[in-house]
């Protein structure tokens, strides 16, 4: 008797199985090319939106949501991925650092797979270096420009690069080869940091960070372990705009009332246009990269061209059926 009713609960598990299955079939929805591509994108402030559309070639889009007319607005990674798990004919972007759990499609971008490997060495076109730069030594005060000096080196050293790992920064460097603070520390060139972190009686001294959000985890970070170390270094944190990394140090804003010591940006600086940069004074903490995605349904897009994705942003009509 129990052997019978055993065997029936069985097939009325695998019933039930069956059923679920068909079920899922049921509500698996053909994908019908003929539909409209539903564009996603970030808000006009958002660093990440700067980026995807500086290395799509279409920077008209940065901050002006005209151009990309119809496309729906998304707060933040989080934002963006819930809307696109949920719309079979969405694309969006987010950043490399949220991929892994968005269970969202990553798209090939011009036959290359986004990985640590490809962004490292720019073979993943929406690539992206995260940068800082710093007053210009003659607006700061000797012992600014130690501090300063002393936390650039510090970002360097295998405490600083580990931090940044930590941060999902994607550093370049062999964190085990490289130098630890105490080696650099013994350096010549950071004999005035050295003598204020052995002097006990050091008044601190406010330096401050900011620019782009997209950094500002990373920059955190690093000004809270470099501060265990000096402690006369005391950040300020202000970010904002990858704009204000430049104008707070060396631009417009450099001498107003909110200027900065370091600032972060999530893309490079336009050195040759509009941001003339002393040389010396900027230089990459870290990569990243932008990854265009779709629902994880979606099969019949895996590859794309920075191109097409500038077709598809530029267009408030197209079709999936345009892409094949």
């Amino acid at each position: 008797m129990k052997n019978a009713i055993c065997r029936i609960g069985v097939l009325m598990a695998i019933a039930m199985g069956s059923l679920e299955l068909v079920s899922m079939r049921i509500k698996e929805e053909p994908f019908d090319t003929s539909n409209t591509i539903t564009r996603y994108t970030r808000e006009t402030s958002s660093t990440i939106r700067d980026s995807f559309f500086t290395t799509i070639d279409f920077k008209a889009a940065i901050s002006d949501n005209t151009i990309i007319k119809g496309a729906t607005l998304t707060a933040d990674d989080s934002d963006m991925i819930s809307l696109l798990n949920n719309d079979l004919y969405g694309i969006g972007y987010i950043s490399y650092a949220a991929l892994e759990s968005s269970e969202l499609k990553a798209l090939i971008i011009e036959g290359v797979r986004v990985s640590e490997k490809s962004i490292i060495d720019d073979s993943y076109k929406l690539s992206r270096n995260f940068n800082y730069i710093t007053k210009a030594p003659s607006d700061l005060s000797e012992k600014e420009y130690a501090l300063i000096t002393g936390f650039i080196a510090f970002s360097k050293s295998r405490e600083g690069l580990s931090i940044i790992k930590a941060k999902d920064g994607i550093v370049t460097q062999n964190i085990e080869e490289a130098e630890s603070f105490t080696t650099l520390l013994a350096k010549s060139e950071n004999s005035a940091l050295a003598k204020m972190l052995y002097n006990t009686n050091e008044a601190p001294i406010h330096i401050k960070l900011g620019g782009s959000k997209s950094v500002e985890s990373i920059s955190r970070a690093l000004s809270s372990a470099f501060t265990s170390l000096v402690p006369a270094f005391k950040a300020v944190h202000n970010y904002t705009s990858n704009e204000m990394a430049y104008e707070a140090t060396q631009g417009s804003n450099k001498d107003s009332a909110e200027p900065l010591h370091i600032g972060f940006l999530a893309r490079d600086l336009d050195i040759n246009e509009t941001e003339p940069a002393l040389a010396g004074s900027y230089g990459v903490i870290s990569k990243d990269a932008i990854v265009a995605v779709v629902s994880n349904k979606n099969h019949v897009l895996s590859d794309i061209t920075r191109d097409q994705l500038k077709q598809i942003y530029k267009s408030e009509t197209i079709t999936w059926s345009a892409l094949e």
